[in-house]
């Protein structure tokens, strides 16, 4: 029964003489060796160490012939038959005879290459994982915890570099960063947070930093799981978007400009040709479904070249701006005012009638626009105007220019007509 035991032990077995030559060995040693039987009673255990491990066995041998130890147990690697080397635990006793001399070794050798292999290939991915978790330390903020969040379990350097706040506190309460959300965000990341069972999240807010300043994160957040699926762990990774989020803004806000300029007439302020015809349409579309009628208004600066040749365009630049300032303080918020190109404008009445508009501008004309030419003078501005209510067969919003322009060139006649007369009588 010992013979089968020791041939057919699922490790590796031998009987070594004091000198470390085999006198026995099992099946299992050889394959895991590559050796036969007889191959290896003609070597030693020495030629079969590897250099680096050798020295230390010899020493383990030289306290167990002393008596200094009944056995010793270490992990070294064994030279095959290949050339290759493969780890092995090895464990050792000795057996002495009856008069208590060292007679031989008994050597138990399990084959651990597998696992040492494992082990390696676990470290190295260890080390890199540390150095990828290191490499984003700058602007990522990296933890584990139990699902319970009662324990931290590890913390990279992106808590102090993000937060600027020492990791130690996390250790000693795991929620400890969600003191520094935001007051507007906190009420948003504490329903996430607090949710029982935890679920998996993926939400941005702001914190406050220990230099006082605001920060945007991206934080999102994972449930780990064991082979028996139960929770083990919680990943969580907070991104510094703050960056992003600067850029962001700068840029909307750009966009926004721009959509503004790409509307407004750069020197008054005013909706431009584009956008005014564009306004216009919307109204048309408005009072084509059945709704309150408007008058369209067109407005034409009387001798503005004068002003120009007289004393200067940035003076009739400043003329062009002081009729729209004045002009547009008479007007409701609801109605339309853009310039159309030179010294011509157009004002949408909304909700108005032809004899509203009539009454309005008569009112009007009693209010100052002027332009101040320096301390010591002002220039009046003078305007024509001409209005058209809305009708069902007008179309299109060039057509309802038209008319209107049409109409404040017959009224800038007749007031010619009527100034010339007055100045012959």
């Amino acid at each position: 029964m010992f013979e089968k035991t020791f041939h057919f032990c699922p490790v590796g077995l031998a009987h070594v003489s004091v000198d470390g030559s085999f006198i026995r060995v099992n099946k299992r040693l050889c394959d895991f060796l590559g050796y036969t039987e007889n191959e290896l009673k003609k070597l030693t255990f020495q030629e079969l160490t590897a250099p680096d491990y050798l020295a230390e066995d010899l020493d383990y041998l030289e306290s167990l012939l002393k008596g200094k130890i009944d056995n010793y147990s270490l992990e070294k690697r064994y030279i095959r038959r290949d050339g290759q080397q493969v780890w092995a635990k090895l464990t050792v006793s000795l057996v002495r005879d009856k008069s208590n001399n060292p007679d031989y070794f008994i050597s138990v050798v399990e084959d651990i290459d597998d696992k040492k292999r494992i082990q390696s290939e676990l470290f190295q991915i260890d080390a890199l994982f540390s150095k990828i978790v290191s490499a984003f330390s700058d602007r990522t903020f990296i933890w584990v915890a139990t699902p319970d969040f009662s324990k931290m379990q590890y913390v990279n350097d992106g808590y102090e570099n993000i937060f600027g706040r020492n990791e130690y506190e996390l250790y000693c309460n795991p929620m400890r960063f969600l003191d520094y959300v935001h007051e507007d965000d906190k009420a948003r990341v504490l329903k996430v947070f607090n949710r029982r069972p935890l679920q998996n999240w993926d939400i941005q807010y702001r914190i406050i930093d220990a230099k006082g300043e605001v920060k945007y994160l991206h934080d999102r957040g994972s449930l780990i799981f064991d082979d028996r699926e139960n929770e083990s762990r919680i990943l969580g990774t907070a991104d510094d978007i703050t960056r992003e989020k600067v850029q962001q803004q700068a840029l909307m806000s750009a966009v926004t400009k721009l959509e503004h300029l790409s509307k407004t007439d750069s020197l008054t302020g005013l909706a431009n040709r584009r956008e005014i015809f564009s306004q216009l349409s919307d109204e048309i579309a408005r009072m084509d479904r059945g709704q309150q009628t408007s008058t369209l208004v067109y407005i034409d600066l009387n001798k503005f070249k004068e002003i120009n040749d007289k004393y200067g365009h940035k003076v009739g630049d400043k003329a062009l701006v002081a009729f729209s300032q004045s002009m547009s303080s008479l007007l409701r918020e609801s109605d339309r005012f853009g310039r159309i190109g030179g010294d011509e404008f157009v004002v949408l009445l909304y909700g108005t009638t032809s004899k509203e508009a009539e009454a309005f501008f008569e009112r009007a004309v009693h209010n100052e626009f002027q332009v101040r030419v320096d301390e010591n003078e002002v220039v009046p501005i003078e305007f024509s105007v001409g209005w058209v209510e809305w009708q069902e067969d007008i179309t299109t919003v060039q057509e309802w220019l038209d008319r209107a322009d049409e109409e404040m060139y017959e009224k800038k006649h007749c007031q010619l007509t009527e100034a010339t007369i007055d100045k012959a009588v």
